[in-house]
């Protein structure tokens, strides 16, 4: 993928692309509000959907079921379990993320945070609800074999491991290694991760090989790592209205803004989509919604 090319996609208008990602969107909240309603209303249960219903832009599932569209054309009938399995996980990431003894976030998709709202008791079992819940809606799943069912949850397993892995690591801010490697390699396990195993759970649930499987999780970790770096410009830059929770939140911590200034740390993020780009290459028209969510990271879209 040259310059230009990638150039052109970052700048192209593709309305019917908007028009499905507001399909996966709905189709997501439906779901997950059907799924919630099975289950006793608790605290927890209550807690749960808070942090998961009537926010977020669902990229993670977008990016589930343009990967699986890339082999079959009935992907989001095929992925949607799947798909919110992975935002199920995401939710709880971000209910932890923003604990008072992790970030000590208010806000968060422009509402107060689970913590502020809820008992502590029930948002301390909140995160281990919405994984478990996130592994019963993906595995109950008739739509697909019980072997690729099997093989999209442990993409997902692994991702979850690798978030809290990064999560660690982000809290730690060890400043012992090399920073830019010490950056990616961050970045890679606390967001990268869960955007490469939804793109390769979507291709996996909708029959790809092996082989092009890896290659689209690929693609979508660079996706994945694009989105951080303009997530850390969101932080110094946007407001609570654009991206849904307060900046400045990375304060205390050493971020791509820190190594390579606004600019350098938006030049990045572009080079990061045009790696995703190329792995791309040779997977046809089929995968043009994919490339387009590559080129679309960022804080403006989430």
């Amino acid at each position: 993928m040259s310059h230009t090319q990638a150039g052109e996609w970052r700048n192209a208008t593709l309305p019917v692309f908007d028009e499905k990602k507001q399909q996966v969107r709905a189709a997501v909240e439906a779901f997950l509000s059907q799924a919630f309603a099975r289950y006793p209303e608790t605290e927890v249960c209550q807690a749960a959907k808070y942090a998961v219903l009537g926010g977020g832009h669902r990229w993670r599932s977008i990016v589930a079921v343009a990967a699986g569209e890339i082999f079959r054309e009935d992907a989001l009938e095929i992925v949607l379990p799947g798909a919110c399995g992975g935002e199920l996980a995401h939710a709880a990431s971000l209910v932890l993320d923003d604990l008072p003894s992790m970030d000590g976030a208010d806000i968060r998709r422009g509402k107060a945070c689970a913590h502020h709202v809820f008992p502590d008791w029930a948002v301390d079992m909140t995160p281990v609800f919405l994984v478990t819940m996130a592994y019963e809606v993906s595995l109950a799943n008739p739509k697909v074999s019980e072997e690729r069912r099997l093989r999209a949850a442990i993409v997902l397993s692994r991702a979850g491991l690798q978030m809290i892995t990064g999560q660690v690591k982000d809290i730690r801010q060890d400043h012992s290694s090399d920073p830019w490697l010490r950056l990616v390699d961050l970045y890679m396990l606390k967001s990268g991760a869960l955007y490469a195993a939804s793109g390769k759970g979507g291709a996996i649930l909708c029959g790809a090989e092996d082989s092009q499987a890896n290659k689209i999780s690929e693609a979508c970790m660079n996706l994945g790592l694009s989105y951080q770096f303009m997530d850390d410009i969101a932080d110094v830059t946007a407001e609570v209205d654009e991206v849904g929770k307060r900046s400045g939140m990375d304060a205390n911590k050493f971020t791509a803004v820190d190594l390579l200034g606004v600019d350098g740390a938006h030049r990045k993020s572009q080079e990061f989509q045009e790696k995703g780009l190329a792995i791309l290459e040779g997977f046809g028209s089929k995968a043009d919604w994919l490339r387009n969510l590559i080129c679309e990271a960022s804080w403006k879209q989430y």
